[in-house]
């Protein structure tokens, strides 16, 4: 199976842009246990698969982007409630930019979106607001799931973090 940076390195280099790995920023979590999350709660995952470069917390939920550019984000919502509805948005600072939602025992929605990030812009996923439901998780079973990785490092300029650069 390809890593996600082998997989970003692969695609940046077909399109005929290598870049320095310093710049390559992926993670993925997920929950290991049920989370009940209600009123705008952030979720927060607490098993992390990959953190390159180190920017989602798994203490908080947030991603906080470390090197400017265009990031794609996965969110993946397993409910166990019985008629309750699911709702979650991804937030992009604080903005809610796309939403996960279901009706039902055991409901399962996902979202994915494409973002341009300037450093130490935000991305979480939160509960919509008067909102209250559960997300299943077990540590030998994650359902619920959280990810994003950089496409391309931003060249324009002051935004990027100086440790990466564009090469070739």
């Amino acid at each position: 199976m390809m890593s996600v940076i082998a997989f970003v390195l692969t695609i940046v280099q077909v399109m005929g842009a290598p870049i320095d790995t310093k710049a390559v920023v992926a993670f993925s979590s997920g929950l290991t246990s049920t989370q009940y999350i209600m009123n705008g709660e952030t979720v927060v995952y607490d098993r992390v698969f990959l953190n390159d470069h180190d920017g989602y917390d798994k203490y908080t939920g947030i991603f906080t982007c470390p090197v400017a550019g265009t990031y794609i984000f996965h969110v993946h919502a397993y409910s166990t409630n019985k008629d309750t509805v699911m709702w979650l948005n991804l937030l992009h600072n604080d903005q809610s930019l796309v939403s996960v939602s279901g009706y039902n025992s055991h409901t399962v929605g996902s979202n994915t979106v494409m973002l341009k990030l300037r450093k130490m812009d935000r991305v979480q996923i939160k509960a919509q607001d008067q909102m209250q439901f559960a997300l299943f998780g077990l540590d030998t079973q994650v359902y619920s799931t959280f990810a994003g990785f950089m496409l391309y490092p931003d060249v324009s300029g002051p935004a990027m973090d100086s440790g990466a650069q564009i090469v070739g």
